[in-house]
């Protein structure tokens, strides 16, 4: 009997094994693309907007000039902006089922482990819900007819993007603390070497927060850099694959 009951097991085991290797190259290839578009756009490899200065029109007349140019810009890059928002939802996705794949075949049935299985897709929901956020604007930055001749109404619609970017700046940060936390919880599920780089990667998904909210761009970029091009991608892969290759293994190896 009880081999009987082994073999459905094995191979839904195999199965889930699959899944997770699936998962784990997408959210991978995901978070490496979105990251990487991402500073193309930040490091200046990209057309800037220019900065706002004052003339003796007055501040509404300024204010129009400023947006204009920022929408302007926006809609130049605005294939950049489509493409890392796409992908990024699509790999949260991926991190909510390479996360169940690995409760399912190393949780061994332990409630703190999908506890923190939740908790993670918890994460990876607010992140898909802040890429899905700046997203939004694209409704705006598609027209390229932006004029300052009624600058109260581009002054408007100035200022609600900045509002509508402002929260998914937000939801991006709390996305990554609650990632954070839920990585150093799941590193439990974790062979030795993989829990320690979760592990590592909690700590700079905490820098990133830290490096947000200060504003010192120097310490965002490096720890954003760090993370999204090369510990998660890391980290992803070879837990998918560790997933994969033995997936009715012993947590502590490997």
């Amino acid at each position: 009997m009880a081999i009987a009951e082994a073999g459905p097991r094995n191979v839904t085991a195999a199965a889930w094994g699959r899944v997770a290797l699936l998962a784990g190259w997408i959210s991978a290839g995901g978070l490496l693309l979105q990251t990487a578009l991402f500073f193309v756009d930040a490091s200046g490899l990209l057309p800037f907007s220019q900065a706002y200065r004052e003339t003796g029109a007055g501040r509404g007349v300024d204010l129009g000039a400023y947006y204009v140019a920022w929408f302007e810009r926006q809609h130049r890059i605005v294939w950049d902006i489509a493409v890392r928002d796409i992908v990024g939802p699509t790999a949260a996705i991926a991190l909510m089922v390479l996360a169940l794949a690995l409760v399912r075949l190393r949780g061994q049935a332990r409630p703190g482990m999908q506890v923190w299985a939740l908790v993670f897709a918890v994460g990876a929901l607010l992140k898909l819900l802040s890429d899905v956020v700046y997203l939004s604007e694209l409704g705006v930055w598609l027209d390229s007819h932006f004029t300052a001749e009624f600058p109260a109404d581009i002054v408007a619609v100035g200022r609600t993007a900045e509002a509508v970017d402002a929260l998914s700046s937000y939801l991006e940060a709390v996305a990554y603390l609650i990632l954070a936390v839920a990585l150093a919880g799941l590193a439990g599920a974790l062979s030795r070497r993989l829990a320690m780089l979760a592990r590592t990667l909690a700590g700079v998904l905490g820098i990133v927060i830290i490096g947000w909210l200060g504003g010192w761009w120097p310490v965002y970029a490096v720890a954003a850099l760090l993370g999204g091009i090369v510990l998660a991608p890391w980290l992803l892969l070879a837990t998918g694959r560790w997933l994969a290759r033995s997936p009715a293994g012993d947590p502590a190896t490997g």
